[in-house]
């Protein structure tokens, strides 16, 4: 798992550290929601509070590629954790770096290894440059970025309303790294905002199992997710009143999990796109062109989302220990 661990981040890796069927090799770090070092502490902190102290999490990378460093700390605050402090009993040292670690497991356990990226590629990509190959390597890739599906012909796909808030900062923080797996062939889905903004959660929803049950996972969502709540509700405020929260991450857990819960989905080459607005640029999956070259990803479309809920409050009413 490489994740940048803020709120939605932090709820996806308890779905894996709770699946008996899954064996977590390690988590890298990588910056986006919060600093890359602050991601790494985070994870640590989720899976110490999970009882998986089995798990090693390591520092991946801090920066992108060649743009300059951007976060999303207005919507999971300056630690990622939204502003509350809370941190593991012992920092993720700096070294070893993920990198390496992840290729060796890769030659170790070549085409057995579900690879799953939370934040910006940047981790992939680095490990791209050592190793081209990887992907195919890897048994599978799911992503959570790319804007989706674009219409045909769409040159604007950016302008759909799910993303008038916040678009892909996993793909506009370091397109350079998205492009470069995007070039690449493999076994490869992403999961982006276009079906992701489709499920906001009732915070309600988390505030309930974590009063009933009082197990520590469900306690630590509600303590860290009060501020994200807060932006979701104001930026998607529904017709109720109601306080949401966005389970982006999850999503793409489910989608590798349960790939049942995977309504549409469509195999496409990604192609990047500037909003010249602003000068972010995105990826989109296109149609294939006559004689296309371009290696084919699944994009995501649709999912069962009243599925993935039931898996994420099973998985919270579970009590410890998950091993």
């Amino acid at each position: 798992m490489d994740t940048d661990t803020g709120v939605d981040d932090a709820l996806a890796l308890m779905l894996l550290a709770a699946d008996p069927e899954v064996e977590i090799l390690a988590v890298l770090s990588v910056f986006g929601n919060t600093y890359g070092d602050r991601a790494a502490d985070n994870a640590r902190y989720v899976l110490d509070t999970c009882g998986r102290t089995d798990v090693p999490v390591y520092r991946g990378s801090d920066a992108p590629l060649k743009q300059e460093l951007r976060l999303s700390a207005g919507i999971h605050g300056e630690d990622g954790f939204g502003n509350t402090g809370l941190r593991p009993e012992t920092s993720v040292p700096a070294e070893p770096n993920g990198i390496p670690i992840l290729l060796d497991l890769v030659n170790r356990h070549d085409g057995e290894i579900d690879y799953l990226a939370l934040g910006p590629q940047t981790n992939l990509a680095r490990a791209l440059e050592l190793e081209p190959r990887l992907l195919e390597r890897l048994r599978s890739t799911t992503i959570v970025g790319t804007l989706g599906p674009a219409l045909y012909h769409d040159t604007e796909p950016w302008a759909d309303r799910r993303f008038r808030v916040s678009r892909d900062p996993n793909v506009s923080f370091d397109i350079d790294a998205a492009q470069a797996v995007a070039a690449r062939a493999g076994d490869v889905t992403w999961c982006g905002p276009y079906v992701t903004r489709q499920a906001m959660v009732p915070e309600d929803f988390f505030l309930e199992i974590a009063a009933s049950t009082g197990f520590g996972p469900a306690e630590l969502i509600t303590k860290i997710s009060a501020d994200y709540a807060g932006f979701y509700t104001r930026s998607y405020p529904q017709p109720d009143g109601r306080r949401v929260l966005g389970i982006n991450d999850s999503l793409a857990v489910a989608s590798l999990l349960r790939p049942e819960l995977v309504t549409g989905s469509v195999q496409r080459p990604l192609q990047t796109f500037e909003d010249p607005a602003t000068g972010d640029r995105f990826l989109a999956g296109v149609h294939p062109v006559k004689g296309e070259t371009r290696p084919l990803h699944r994009v995501v479309f649709d999912m069962d989302f009243d599925g993935v809920l039931e898996m994420i409050g099973e998985t919270l009413r579970r009590p410890l220990p998950w091993r």
